[in-house]
This record gives C-alpha cells, sequence and structure tokens, in this order.
C-alpha cells in the first residue's frame, strides 16, 4: 500500500484483517521487510502495518536533512493515512527511537509502546562517526563493521539469509541520506521524558547485542516507570527479527492483544 506520511509517499506492509492495529518501525539502514520473520505470527488476531522510514526503501527520496522530529511526525502521519486513531506501536533500534519521540509528542495515538535494542540517548561521538565515514569514502568500509554490531559472528559465518538481506541493504545505501540520518539520530531528546507514560509498555534486549546492552534497556524500562515490562532474548544480537524471529514472535505476541477466536 501506497500511502501519503507527511512530506514524502511510503510504502506500507499489511498482515491480517480483523484485531488491534499494530505498527512497526524498523532500524537504520534497513526497511520494512525487516519485520517479514515475524509478520504472520503477529498478525494472528491482529492487524499489522509496517512502513518505510523515510530515507529508507521506498522512502529513500524523501527531503533531507533527516530528523527525529520529522520521523516522529511521519508515524503520526502514517496513522492519520491508515485510518489508525491510536495503534500499539513496535520499534527496533531506530525505530524505536521513532516511536519515543512520537509518544512524546502525541502519546494518545499509541495504545502501547514496545521498543526493542533502541538508545533514549544519542551518542553523538560515534552517531557523527558512522556519519563522518560514509561521505568521503561511501558504503563499502561500513557494510562489515556495520553487520558485525546487528549479528552474531555464528550468524555472520553462516551468511545467513538475514545477514545477505542486511548486507545488501547496507551496501546500496545512499552515503549522503546515511550520512543526514546518523546526525539526525543525534538529535533524539526523549531521555527521562517518558516518565509515567500512560499506556502499557515494553522493552526488549538482546542477550548478545553489540549495539544497545541488556543494563541500558533495563534502565530505559526504568526510567518508563513501573508501568514497564522489561525482557530479555537470551541470545539475540542487534537485529532481533532477522536472527531469532520465534524469539521476538514470541515476545510481541505475549505482550500485544489479540482477537481471538472463540468456539
Amino acid at each position: 500500500m501506497r500511502i501519503h506520511a507527511s512530506d514524502h509517499e511510503t510504502t506500507v506492509t499489511v498482515r491480517g484483517t480483523r484485531g488491534p492495529a499494530v505498527l512497526l518501525v524498523h532500524s537504520l539502514g534497513l526497511d520494512r521487510r525487516m519485520w517479514d520473520p515475524v509478520l504472520d505470527r503477529l498478525a494472528e488476531g491482529r492487524r499489522v502495518f509496517a512502513y518505510d522510514v523515510r530515507g529508507h526503501g521506498t522512502a529513500s527520496d524523501a527531503p533531507k536533512p533527516f530528523t527525529t522530529t520529522a520521523t516522529a511526525a511521519d508515524l503520526v502521519a502514517v496513522l492519520d493515512a491508515l485510518e489508525l486513531e491510536t495503534a500499539h506501536v513496535a520499534g527496533l533500534s531506530l525505530g524505536g527511537a521513532i516511536a519515543q519521540a512520537a509518544a512524546v509528542a502525541a502519546p494518545g495515538r499509541f495504545a502501547s509502546l514496545t521498543l526493542m535494542a533502541a538508545p533514549d540517548r544519542p551518542v553523538p561521538e560515534a552517531f557523527e562517526q558512522r556519519a563522518r565515514i560514509a561521505e568521503p569514502e561511501g558504503m563499502a568500509t561500513l557494510v562489515e563493521p556495520t553487520l558485525e554490531r546487528w549479528f552474531t559472528s555464528a550468524a555472520l559465518a553462516a551468511d545467513t539469509e538475514g545477514v545477505r538481506y542486511a548486507r545488501k541493504c547496507v551496501a546500496s545505501f545512499d552515503p549522503a541520506t546515511w550520512a543526514s540520518i546518523w546526525r539526525g539520530y543525534g538529535g533524539l531528546d526523549v531521555y527521562e521524558r517518558l516518565r509515567g507514560f500512560p499506556a502499557p509498555a515494553l522493552a526488549v534486549a538482546g542477550g548478545a547485542d553489540a549495539s544497545i546492552p541488556v543494563d541500558g534497556m533495563a534502565a530505559i524500562a526504568a526510567r518508563i516507570g513501573s508501568g514497564a515490562r522489561f525482557e530479555v532474548l537470551p541470545g539475540a544480537p542487534h537485529i532481533q527479527t532477522l536472527e531469532c524471529p520465534e524469539a521476538v514472535a514470541d515476545a510481541l505476541g505475549g505482550f500485544l492483544p489479540a482477537e481471538i477466536d472463540i468456539p
């Protein structure tokens, strides 16, 4: 489905025909297909939507510069285009940062918030370094270091389908857009601003995540407050859906409400 999101168009993948609405927001450098391994499971009793974030996939020609304020507005615009007053929003990594920014700006649009391997404050030096490398050198030198942050060594050695998909995405990314996204990511401003969030919240950590450690996600759950649940996926790396989809589906399926068939 093609829809209008703020100042650009994007594509939405849709699964399920009934039940609560779930909106999925993907990681930096990938696109909505990152969620494919879990869509069918999540669509059991739910309507699930995954869209391309500006600068990615079919939204790669969206206006720059990339900012978290703009992407938060985009998320709300996607809800509007899909005629969803509220949705259960889940985001991984950058997607989780975008979800948090939107939750701060428009908490009433959230039936729940799920954060997976997502920071609530930036690391400016690291983000700027990744931006700077892309500009003069292109993407070739960034591919393998990025994959090493995203996957376990076992998955990289096996060259799994998820690894191949991620490698292709990063290698083909426009360097100027990559730099703009990392710099915009550095403007994330949600730290301590979701305390007492009015809807249910879940924070999911990967036990083998090289980017966002388990204690970092636990601290985010604590900052949201007593209403936030925290779960660790043992052995899961940063891009949880591409290496541990069953564990992700179990965690989200146990948190998100669903419409159940009654015999």
